[in-house]
């Protein structure tokens, strides 16, 4: 070891209160320290672990970077960090951490998912839904992780819960229609009634698991509205229902449920089939969309559509018109 190297040593290591640097020294002095125990390895390890607590935080998060490119030596001090106060050292840690956890379920990870600072915890939920295989304890945590006060937090957590997964494309976006798309003709547009569907908020979020889409939901006690605005204000996940009598099968090779828009996201069922979803952030509120239901349509038959909403702010849920678009190449 040089002298300075030396010097570094004796100078982080001789005994000083945690977060205390060498008398005199400036941040960029101290971060140059900092530099040189870690240039010492292993052996530098347990200064560097003091800087951590370094009353600047460009020496503290210098320190836990460095202690993070060292890997399982220094994986002692990254858990250590984990409890820093500094927000930018617990995230290293936890993604110092997260590297070598390598899609288990790491015994710190619980205490991640309770940091006070949302970023953390959105990463910690990252790693939960990555740890496989998924047990019943993990399961759980996600449920938990739904009520998070962070909506990143809430929605990684509700997607990957969500057992519900449909891949079907529409009529004119098939590649084989591609020279044919001026060809596809709406036969015949059916318009769900704007009136006489039901209501009921979620705010528990597993309507799904209560099978609220089901035709023969005994939903009398839900609330009856008209399409348009939420019945009352209301911010979350909610589900709307109804109804339509569908006359017998015109002329046509393709079958499309039209939704003029849905503020802001939505999910949906046709005779308790899951038809797909519209589900692209805030910006999904005014925005046109259509699912293939070519499948799930009962002609000359009562018909229930399910639709399961989420809305960010002020008003929401369906509020354009709903459409059952029959299709035929002409």
């Amino acid at each position: 070891m040089n002298r300075a190297a030396a010097g570094v040593a004796l100078c982080l290591l001789a005994g000083l209160a945690a977060g205390q640097a060498c008398a005199g020294d400036s941040v960029a002095q101290r971060r140059a320290k900092v530099s040189e125990a870690a240039a010492q390895g292993v052996a530098g390890v347990p200064a560097l672990r003091k800087a951590m607590a370094d009353e600047s935080p460009l020496v503290r998060r210098l320190a836990a970077r460095l202690l993070a490119d060292m890997g399982q030596p220094a994986q002692a001090a990254m858990l250590e960090a984990l409890d820093n106060p500094d927000v930018v050292v617990r995230r290293t840690a936890l993604a110092a951490l997260a590297g070598q956890a390598k899609g288990t379920l790491p015994p710190w990870l619980e205490k991640c998912l309770k940091d006070k600072d949302g970023s953390v915890r959105v990463e910690a939920v990252k790693l939960l839904i990555d740890a496989q295989p998924r047990t019943e304890k993990m399961t759980a945590m996600l449920r938990a992780a739904q009520k998070d006060e962070e909506p990143e937090v809430r929605a990684l957590a509700a997607a990957a819960l969500w057992p519900f997964h449909r891949d079907v494309v529409l009529l004119r976006d098939r590649p084989d229609m591609a020279d044919h798309v001026t060809r596809v003709v709406v036969e015949k547009s059916i318009p769900l009634p704007n009136d006489g569907w039901r209501f009921k908020a979620d705010p528990a979020l597993d309507g799904h698991e209560q099978k609220w889409f089901a035709p023969e939901l005994d939903d009398k006690d839900w609330k009856v509205i008209s399409i348009g605005h939420w019945k009352e204000p209301y911010i979350g996940v909610a589900w709307q229902r109804v109804f339509v009598d569908l006359p017998a099968k015109p002329d046509c090779v393709a079958v499309e449920l039209k939704f003029g828009a849905v503020d802001e996201a939505a999910w949906v069922w046709v005779n308790g089939q899951y038809v797909g979803q519209h589900d692209v952030g805030p910006s999904g509120w005014d925005q046109e969309f259509s699912l293939d239901v070519t499948k799930e349509v009962k002609w000359g038959e009562r018909n229930q559509v399910t639709v399961r909403v989420f809305n960010a702010a002020h008003g929401g849920g369906i509020w354009k018109p709903v459409t059952i678009e029959a299709l035929r190449i002409k």
